[in-house]
């Protein structure tokens, strides 16, 4: 993890911010959902939308959710409700940047990369973009007040199911 020219951020911190991140891939490479909500704060806003409308200040996004109640509200559709083909995914996190410091929080960006097995089929890129994140302290942990998930393309190969 590196920061923008001009801020210092502190050791622990990086070791926190960076235990964050690589938390948050695990729980959902391992199929750990109901653990997924847990990493954001109580009013947290969590979107996913394409770069075109990120960049042009357009609200529309493919997943867009305003509480952890929300969140966790999705996981129960995925468990119960979602019908879709079985695969594994793996979430790739590189270029973690904290970009500002103040006291709304740790603004950070990273890029993401979404790989897809499906059991019968080689492993593909099924989506890659850039997280923009305000990370804040919420008791004793660090959590995500904001996650907003731009992908690159304008359009995704199959369904978004599974959060990004």
């Amino acid at each position: 993890m590196v920061a923008s020219p001009g801020l210092t951020v502190p050791e622990a911190l990086s070791r926190r911010i960076a235990d964050l991140y690589c938390a948050y891939a695990d729980a959902l490479d391992e199929d750990a959902l109901e653990s997924w909500p847990d990493f954001f704060t109580e009013n947290a806003l969590y979107k996913v939308l394409p770069l075109e409308n990120f960049e042009r200040g357009l609200p529309v996004a493919l997943i867009s959710a305003e509480s952890r109640a929300m969140l966790a509200d999705r996981v129960v559709a995925i468990r119960e409700l979602a019908l879709y083909a079985p695969r594994k995914l793996r979430h790739m996190t590189a270029n973690i940047r904290v970009r500002e410091m103040d006291a709304s929080g740790i603004r950070l960006t990273a890029n993401f990369m979404l790989l897809s097995t499906m059991a019968d089929m080689p492993t593909e890129v099924f989506l890659a973009g850039r997280y923009h994140d305000r990370v804040v302290e919420d008791g004793t942990e660090l959590r995500f007040a904001e996650r907003i998930c731009v992908y690159d393309s304008t359009i995704v190969p199959t369904s978004l199911v599974f959060p990004i």
